[in-house]
């Protein structure tokens, strides 16, 4: 079976209802792994996580800057290319959609255009979740976790200014890309939703798509 994505910007509630919705699984006797960064995981994925976490300024055309976003780029189509499907199936939390869309809108060419030109060769999901949140909503949970030390990330960046409308575009970017790319889109607005039933029609829907996918 093809990996099922769960995705959506910054404090969405991605990993929250990520747990929810494996052990919704499990009662339906499935038992699905997460899966945070590339599908193969290992060295790369350890990498994508450091390099994800930089809370420090990483100023356009640095080698760090350079070398993160080539990574980027490659990390889908290495998925493509060598990730092999498993007994179980994968809940993948959060894709390279994201930062595609983000490279769209901050009109970074050379990023956006390796996306474009190597996508016949990306990773291929099954369906996916994407969620959608008030952005009042989104500023008021980083802001919480940056009080309780969950984060360290830096609040300006994170948003895009903070500007309501870069945001926005940054959303619908996303959701244009995976409407074009995966096959069973399920759109949900986690703002103020019961994570327990959000997970419940998240956990329905991998399940279609799974078995739409044999």
């Amino acid at each position: 079976m093809r990996p099922y994505a769960l995705e959506g910007l910054d404090c969405s509630g991605k990993k929250t209802i990520a747990t929810l919705v494996q052990q919704r699984l499990r009662v339906e006797g499935l038992e699905a792994g997460m899966v945070i960064g590339p599908l193969l995981g290992g060295r790369l994925g350890r990498l994508d996580a450091r390099l994800a976490n930089v809370t420090t300024a990483v100023h356009r055309g640095t080698p760090t800057d350079v070398f993160r976003r080539g990574l980027y780029v490659a990390e889908p189509v290495l998925d493509g290319l060598l990730h092999r499907p498993r007994p179980f199936p994968a809940l993948k939390v959060s894709t390279h959609f994201r930062a595609w869309a983000r490279a769209e809108i901050e009109n970074d060419r050379r990023m956006a255009h390796g996306y474009r030109r190597t996508r016949a060769m990306h990773v291929r999901y099954a369906g996916a979740t994407l969620l959608a949140t008030d952005f009042a909503t989104r500023l008021n949970r980083h802001r919480a976790d940056i009080a309780t030390g969950r984060t360290t990330k830096v609040e300006e960046r994170r948003f895009l200014g903070p500007s309501p409308d870069a945001f926005t575009a940054w959303h619908d970017t996303l959701d244009r890309l995976i409407s074009t790319h995966v096959p069973r889109i399920l759109r949900l607005d986690s703002t103020t939703a019961d994570p327990t039933e959000l997970a419940e029609r998240i956990a329905q829907h991998a399940m279609t798509c799974w078995g739409a996918d044999r």
